[in-house]
């Protein structure tokens, strides 16, 4: 169900902040001031609001959007601020400024905030990346429809978890081990295509047939969608000098009402142009034309940064064609550490420990307990398995600090660094017993496929609410070189991720999730 909604999702998102190339609808959404459904019902715009396009993103009022999800909105008039709180989430934008801030972590925006009297607009694919929303647009009307909105007396938590720090000691018992499942197995790729690509793309002219056709494609979360029609295909081959990755459609040729980020028409009047890539560290340009008419060829091109790797996919049901670049299969532009054995080395990071406890639970336990009991059973997984080589941060309870931590991984010259911990609310926060869920952390872009790879395994392991994946300047996960993950598998400060947390049920399954999820980033 949860690929079925991202595919849904990615299905409304391909219409959106693609509205500049047609000037009679551009001409249509002044006249009108458009209108905000949130999950069936629609939002009161403020006097004199128009939902406009900036720069080919539609732009929304985000007061009006994030109260009705029960958030906290301030307004600096001096600094012409707008902070967004929510379950110790923050999230700060500033008018006329393309940099936003989320839990202290810098974020590009496609277009700056303006304002409109009393009211701040916003990207709407921020307030869809940000607040966890699916979005959709319908142009002949100006509607914008969210869903997903919380409701109020059950709010999601964006809580970052408390610092690891420092403790000293006593030792743990035998773990026993249990064996790991094998990871989720990635869609095959469909056949690559040969041919050499140099250069920008050149357009020629659309050909009388339309069938097979390529309607519109978006770039969002690192993956290229591309919605077809009539049968078309892809096939794709990477090339390098400079690295890229192109996606051909042989036999289609664009639809009359194409959509793209940044649409342009050839001098024969075919649509050429660029999706909009802004805030996205792995690539650089993706370019799109028609490439060829016999046969008639729809050509994207995602310029990378390095030699990257991609999963490709298609759901027929759909209509979506997904390239995406978030996987950790390790190709021949991705090197892998290996020790002297030729194993990779995984670094596994028992949080807190000692004198600091970390988090106190509901019943009074302490979160030190539950990450090295979880760790030391990923641990024995590994070993019984006998594909890597482990290296822990701790062993016992012992006081460790955040750089020794680090210093451990990066002597080890480790594959990658796994860090589990519990998270908490403070006694005094609302509904503070309400907040619970599974959610993942990394603070370098190179962590982001580990990242999303390991959340899809927590909430495997947790069978708690899935969070999602943040970006957080945490010392354990920016301050070492290696891919750099810290789980927070559940809130100590809810009864049942509480009472589910120090079971051995729970503890063996998340485990063996987190093994299987270290493998499938490996590729193993």
């Amino acid at each position: 169900m949860k690929k079925a909604g991202q595919r849904m999702l990615f299905l409304l998102l391909l219409p959106l902040l693609l509205l500049s190339f047609a000037g009679h609808e551009a001409a249509a959404a002044a006249s009108s001031q458009g209108r905000i459904v949130m999950d069936s019902k629609e939002l009161a715009l403020p006097k004199g609001v128009i939902l406009e396009n900036v720069n080919g993103s539609v732009m929304i009022p985000i007061r009006v959007v994030v109260e009705n999800l029960g958030f906290e909105v301030l307004w600096e008039q001096t600094t012409r601020k707008v902070t967004v709180q929510q379950d110790g989430k923050t999230v700060q934008l500033a008018v006329g400024s393309k940099t936003a801030e989320a839990d202290g972590v810098s974020l590009l925006l496609n277009a700056a905030p303006k304002q409109n009297g009393g009211t701040v607009l916003v990207p709407i694919r921020f307030v869809s990346e940000q607040f966890g929303l699916s979005v959709g647009w319908d142009n002949s009307d100006k509607t914008v429809y969210l869903s997903g909105g919380i409701p109020l007396e059950s709010p999601v938590s964006a809580d970052p978890l408390p610092s690891a720090t420092v403790a000293p000691a006593a030792s743990a018992g035998p773990v026993a081990a249990v064996q790991s499942p094998a990871p989720t197995q990635q869609p095959q790729t469909n056949t690559e295509n040969t041919e050499e690509v140099e250069g920008s793309i050149t357009a020629s002219p659309t050909p009388a047939v339309t069938s097979p056709t390529v309607k519109g494609a978006v770039f969002s979360e690192n993956r290229l969608i591309v919605a077809v029609a009539g049968g078309a295909k892809p096939t794709v081959t990477k090339i390098t000098g400079p690295d890229r990755i192109v996606v051909d459609f042989q036999g289609a040729a664009f639809a009359s009402d194409f959509s793209g980020s940044f649409p342009g028409v050839s001098a024969s009047g075919s649509p050429q142009g660029r999706l909009d890539v802004s805030g996205y560290l792995l690539v650089s340009e993706i370019r799109y034309a028609l490439f060829s008419t016999s046969p008639s060829t729809v050509r994207f091109v995602i310029q990378t940064a390095g030699s990257q790797n991609y999963q490709l996919s298609t759901d027929d049901s759909t209509g979506l064609v997904t390239v995406d670049l978030n996987t950790g299969n390790s190709g021949a532009g991705t090197p892998v550490n290996t020790g002297l054995t030729g194993k990779p080395i995984v670094a596994l990071d028992a949080g807190h420990g000692g004198t600091q406890p970390g988090a106190i639970s509901l019943t009074g336990k302490a979160e030190k307990d539950f990450n090295l009991a979880v760790i030391l059973k990923v641990g024995a997984i590994l070993t019984q398995e006998g594909w890597a080589d482990v290296v822990y941060t701790r062993t016992s309870d012992v006081t460790l600090g955040l750089q020794d931590r680090v210093k451990i991984a990066e002597a080890a010259k480790a594959t990658l660094f796994v860090s589990l911990h519990g998270n908490s609310l403070d006694v005094g926060y609302p509904n503070r017993d309400k907040v619970n869920g599974s959610e993942t952390y990394y603070s370098r872009s190179e962590s982001l496929p580990l990242a999303q790879i390991m959340q899809k395994h927590l909430v495997a392991g947790t069978g708690f609410k899935d969070n999602g994946v943040r970006s957080k300047s945490l010392h354990v996960t920016r301050e070492t070189s290696m891919p750099a993950v810290l789980l927070e598998a559940g809130y100590l400060t809810n009864p049942g991720n509480e009472a589910a947390m120090y079971s051995e049920q729970m503890q063996n399954n998340l485990a063996r999730e987190i093994v299987a999820g270290i493998k499938e980033y490996l590729g193993l």
